[in-house]
């Protein structure tokens, strides 16, 4: 297969991630970046709950090292209690870093592939080899030749495109 030939058949399936109609494709970014945000707010609002459970926890272990300190308990409850609550506030801290970095990630990288899948085919037309390996490990898993024609293993979310824009079982009112 020549390079014109490989070439014209990418184009042809970047085709199939580009959403033809600009109204849908806009709808489409829209309501990713509305859903990102709705996500963002869903996180600040858990963030903002761990928050105040860490400060509780924290307040208990001062309690608990005071009461240590007049002898109102013995170092082996002192002890104990400490390393539950040391476990506590890491289980919190890490439910809250993950909580900061996981969402806000997510919704960006979604609403960065969908720009992506609707600019490939310009993109193909002016990169050199090295940027259009960097594309197709971006879009894709994998290729099978079936005879002349290559047919890809699309990565997520680029599937849903390829796929359910151009199912024969996708309703026409819906993405």
């Amino acid at each position: 297969m020549n390079k014109a030939k490989l070439d014209e058949q990418m184009l042809d399936l970047f085709d199939k991630l580009r959403v033809q109609d600009k109204k849908v494709g806009h709808w489409f970014a829209r309501v990713l970046r509305e859903r990102t945000r709705e996500q963002q707010q869903q996180s600040q609002v858990q963030v903002a709950e761990l928050n105040r459970q860490l400060t509780l926890v924290r307040h208990q272990q001062d309690q608990l090292l005071n009461l240590r300190h007049l002898e109102e308990i013995d170092p082996n409850t002192f002890a104990s209690k400490g390393t539950e609550l040391r476990d506590r506030v890491a289980r919190l801290t890490l439910q809250v870093e993950s909580l900061d970095r996981g969402r806000s990630e997510v919704g960006e990288i979604a609403v960065k592939a969908f720009e992506l899948s609707q600019t490939l085919k310009q993109q193909w037309l002016t990169a050199d080899y090295r940027a259009k390996r960097r594309l197709l490990e971006i879009v894709r898993l994998n290729f099978k030749l079936d005879d002349v024609n290559l047919v890809p293993e699309w990565r997520k979310p680029f599937d849903v495109l390829a796929e359910g824009l151009d199912s024969e079982n996708s309703r026409a009112d819906r993405i």
